[in-house]
This record gives structure tokens, C-alpha cells and sequence, in this order.
């Protein structure tokens, strides 16, 4: 009646399905994979800073420093 899948998990660049041994499918998605990732860690970091300042500035100017 239901057939069993075979364990795997899924590419998280082109969402293929693969192996659960390997992070990703192919060596194409890894270098994709790892300029996503470096393009997210840039861009957290860019709300983080963008945060801080905006709290300085709010800081300053609620204090009249």
C-alpha cells in the first residue's frame, strides 16, 4: 500500500534530492552554496552595523548629547 522512501535529504541550492552523506549534489551547487552563504553573512552583518548606529543616533539624539 504506502511504499518506503529512501533516506535522503534535499540539495539546499537546486533542491534536488541526494544522498544524506554529502551537503550538496554537486561541486557547481557547493561554490553556489558557499557564495550564498558568504552573501548572507555580509548582509547580516550590514543590518547589525546599520542597527547600532541607528541606536546611537536615536541615543544622541534622545539624550542631547
Amino acid at each position: 500500500m504506502a511504499e518506503r522512501l529512501v533516506q535522503h535529504k534535499h540539495c539546499p541550492v537546486c533542491k534536488k534530492a541526494m544522498s544524506t552523506e554529502k551537503e550538496t549534489c554537486s561541486e557547481d551547487c557547493a561554490l553556489r552554496h558557499k557564495i550564498q552563504v558568504k552573501d548572507r553573512k555580509r548582509t547580516m552583518y550590514f543590518f547589525y552595523f546599520s542597527m547600532v548606529v541607528l541606536v546611537v543616533v536615536l541615543a544622541v539624539q534622545f539624550l542631547g548629547i
